[in-house]
């Protein structure tokens, strides 16, 4: 085969792909105008069925007429010849003759009709029938069709949810990680702010004279006023004599 030749077959492949694509997609919509244009059919064959009865009951009351006309006529006909009248009886005879060359045609029509109107009563049955089956396997297919959208649309759906249940649980962790940051940070500086506190407070316990190790110039002067100058940090002092003591026995 050609170059040409098979760029053409492909390019038919690619148009029947594409039909069938196409008649895959609107599968259901075909399927009602399908069924939707047998009920017409049911319809027009079902006028036509009635037509054919109408025609049946017709010629089948001409042909009761046509039979009671001849029982009729051969009564008449042996009364006249009973009666010595030939002559009568040779006009119903001819009579009588043409009757039952018409009722036969009609009794042959009567009998196609009949056959057809049974043999159409059959078709619309099964059309009927086939109609109903296939209206039963549409509905069929279209819930299904509904619930296979439902499932896709779950299923993307429960996808994306993943995709952002995955994205948030990032956001999360981030938000974590942040709050214990700043929470380490908190918990710094209020350390650092004790610390501070606690510096301040000894502070001022020593301008106050409470708990301190210092001494001041005052009391240097009195430790060597009573002989105590090695002592250098304040404690429990050693009475001397002479001064603000006062021995007791």
């Amino acid at each position: 085969m050609s170059v040409w030749g098979k760029l053409f077959s492909a390019v038919r492949g690619g148009i029947n792909e594409a039909a069938e694509t196409a008649v895959d997609a609107q599968a259901l919509r075909i399927l009602d105008q399908e069924i939707r244009d047998a009920e017409n059919a049911l319809r027009k064959a079902r006028s036509d069925l009635a037509g054919i009865m109408a025609s049946a009951k017709s010629l089948g009351r001409r042909v009761d007429e046509a039979r009671a006309k001849d029982q009729k006529d051969m009564e008449s006909a042996r009364a006249a010849m009973t009666a010595g009248r030939e002559d009568l009886a040779r006009q119903l005879a001819d009579r009588m003759s043409r009757n039952r060359a018409d009722m036969a045609r009609d009794e042959s029509e009567l009998q196609r009709l009949q056959g057809a109107q049974a043999q159409m009563l059959r078709a619309v049955q099964d059309t009927e029938t086939r109609i109903q089956t296939m209206r039963r396997e549409v509905e069929s297919v279209k819930a299904n069709e509904s619930l296979l959208q439902a499932q896709s649309a779950i299923a993307s759906s429960h996808a994306g949810v993943n995709s952002r249940l995955g994205s948030a649980m990032e956001s999360l962790e981030r938000v974590k990680k942040r709050q214990e940051t700043m929470a380490g940070r908190l918990e710094a500086g209020a350390e650092l702010q004790a610390l501070q506190s606690g510096s301040s407070l000894d502070q001022a316990l020593l301008e106050a004279g409470i708990g301190g190790s210092r001494s001041s110039s005052d009391d240097v002067f009195a430790e060597i006023m009573r002989g105590d100058a090695n002592k250098a940090l304040p404690g429990p002092q050693a009475p001397v004599p002479g001064i603000g003591y006062d021995p007791k026995p």
